[in-house]
């Protein structure tokens, strides 16, 4: 399945406070997962987190390889929403 991405506000402007600027290997990391997402026949993947977006929102929250931050998204349909991304780590959310 391919997937259309979009990047939302809160993900553009977090991304820009962490300096994630073009051709930067944070932006490369950042593509690598953008790759993921748009070719993944499921999503949530298994190793993705379901975690909080400060302060209340939820998404599913994959680490970006070979960084030190992670990215939110949500998905619905073929299209996954890029939400948000951090370098804290994500709020696991857990069943109860």
């Amino acid at each position: 399945m391919t997937r259309v991405i979009q990047l939302g506000d809160r993900f553009r402007t977090a991304a820009e406070r962490l300096g994630i600027v073009p051709g930067s290997e944070r932006a490369r990391a950042v593509a690598r997962v953008i790759a993921v997402l748009g070719e993944a026949d499921d999503l949530p993947s298994p190793g993705d987190a379901r975690a909080l977006i400060p302060p209340t929102s939820e998404a599913s929250c994959v680490a970006c390889r070979g960084a030190t931050f992670g990215s939110w998204y949500r998905v619905s349909g073929d299209v996954s929403y890029l939400v948000h991304v951090s370098s804290e780590p994500p709020i696991p959310i857990t069943a109860n």
